[in-house]
């Protein structure tokens, strides 16, 4: 499936049947899936004898900038957390998916011509502390494990994935 931004911009997530973007004279602002997502969208893909390769997207960028985030700390969390109360998966799954899915993590090709393409940016800090506010607030977060996911803040990969295991090893 194919994406196109011309003459203008778009926010939103990166998804996985989309798999070619055209952006030309224009701004394409995507957040990532979580890790949780990914790993079930990677599931899915062995189930249907998908070969991985096929979850690549391609980023054709003309005249314009292509921004891809990271999801937010209580993305991450909320979305692991729902994923293991439903049965989805089990921390068990989660700790052996990790290595392989961080090897798997380039799911991105591109060419760009007078444009840029940012393909590792990470949420602001104002946006995952908001992100975390909100969530505690409305009681989706409990504090044990809001306090364990501050300490991810502006953290990469690894880092990251493992904060949001001990965040949901905080509430259990």
């Amino acid at each position: 499936m194919i994406h196109v931004t011309i003459f203008g911009s778009h926010d939103g997530r990166l998804q996985p049947n989309k798999r070619f973007y055209l952006t030309l004279f224009a701004g394409c602002d995507l957040v990532r899936p979580t890790a949780a997502r990914q790993l079930l969208a990677q599931r899915q893909a062995q189930r249907d004898h998908h070969r991985p390769t096929n979850n690549k997207a391609f980023f054709l960028t003309l005249f314009g900038g292509v921004d891809i985030k990271s999801p937010t700390l209580a993305e991450e969390f909320m979305d692991l957390r729902e994923m293991i109360s439903s049965g989805l998966l089990s921390m068990e799954d989660w700790d052996r998916s990790m290595a392989e899915l961080g090897r798997n993590e380039d799911m991105i090709a591109s060419f760009t011509i007078f444009g840029g393409l940012d393909e590792c940016e990470l949420p602001s800090e104002d946006e995952e502390i908001e992100s975390l506010a909100v969530q505690r607030h409305l009681g989706n977060i409990s504090d044990s494990a809001g306090n364990v996911l501050q300490y991810g803040i502006g953290q990469h990969g690894g880092e990251r994935t493992a904060i949001v295991r001990r965040a949901i090893l905080a509430t259990a």
